[in-house]
């Protein structure tokens, strides 16, 4: 028969009371995961962990985290105004320059010379021109 250790039954118990509000809560805590289905969610991802990291330490998928980590990053630099404006007009944009390739007869020169000097394209080649400067360290 194992020997009884008293002194460590006694620190044990003084544990227990010490800590006794934060137990009872982690009890209720497990029993509410237990309750959703959550604790076995949790039970069957701990049994998967070394799958589930052999799958993320993949090199895509490091770069797909990074690349997503690398959007949202993007996205929060953009005017959330400017953003709303774009999403809002872009249906009828799409709507407006899907209608604009159905019209298979060709361009008159004077119908072309109105579009190059129009300030639609000067706008347009001025993006475009900005865009290209954009590269990595000239913004």
């Amino acid at each position: 028969m194992k020997h009884l250790d008293v002194e460590r039954i006694e620190r044990i118990l003084a544990a227990l009371e010490e800590n006794a509000d934060a137990i009872e809560t982690t009890i209720k805590l497990i029993g509410e995961l237990k309750r959703s289905g959550m604790l076995d969610a949790l039970l069957a991802m701990a049994e998967m962990g070394d799958e589930i990291f052999s799958s993320l330490a993949k090199p895509e998928v490091m770069k797909a985290l990074g690349n997503a980590m690398m959007l949202v990053y993007l996205l929060s630099r953009i005017d959330q105004d400017v953003l709303i404006a774009l999403a809002e007009a872009t249906p009828d944009c799409i709507a407006k320059a899907r209608e604009a390739t159905h019209e298979d007869r060709p361009m008159s020169i004077r119908e072309m010379l109105r579009l190059i000097t129009s300030p639609e394209m000067a706008r347009l080649l001025r993006m475009a021109k900005a865009l290209g400067g954009c590269r990595a360290g000239d913004a």
